[in-house]
Formats: C-alpha cells, structure tokens, sequence
C-alpha cells in the first residue's frame, strides 16, 4: 500500500514524532502504510492497546513478575503505545 496523499504520523509514535521510515505505520512493512488514514489508525490502535493491556493484566493474574511489574506501571490502555495518557507510571 502507498502512503496516503494527506499524510499523517502512526499515532503508536505519540505526538510529534521524529518520523522515520518505520514510523508511517505500526502494523506495517517499514515504510509502508496499511491504515487508510487517520481515523483508522486511531480504531486500530485502540484495539491494540485494549489487546495488549489485557494481555499485562492476565500475565498479572497468573502471578507472571514482568506482567505484576507492568500491571502497576501501565494502569490504562491509553498508556500504551502512544496513547497519550501520560507516561507509564503517573
């Protein structure tokens, strides 16, 4: 897929990126895009964060120390993955 004419930053990279090749797309090649624009970005990253926090707290749940360690500093999936909650831990 080529990058969209309106080009937009992967918000996986939080505000303002210092865009390189990989930066264009989360869940794609370096260089390349698969979200369409914007706002699919936004929907898809929102599922990832949600999937990825759930993963944390059923690590955490099994007694996992690295997912006990990340349950405590990630307690939103808005913190995830440029999420733009805060940093991890505030």
């Amino acid at each position: 897929m080529t990058v969209p004419e309106d080009d937009f930053d992967c918000e996986a990279y939080g505000p303002a990126p210092e865009m390189g090749v990989a930066a264009l797309c989360f869940f794609a090649n370096p260089g390349s895009r698969v979200c369409a624009g914007p706002s699919v970005c936004h929907t898809r990253m929102t599922a990832e964060r949600q999937r990825v926090f759930a993963r944390i707290q059923e690590m955490a749940a099994a007694g996992d120390p690295d997912g006990a360690y990340l349950a405590g500093e990630f307690t939103s999936p808005d913190q995830l993955l440029g999420g733009g909650a805060g940093d991890p831990g505030e």
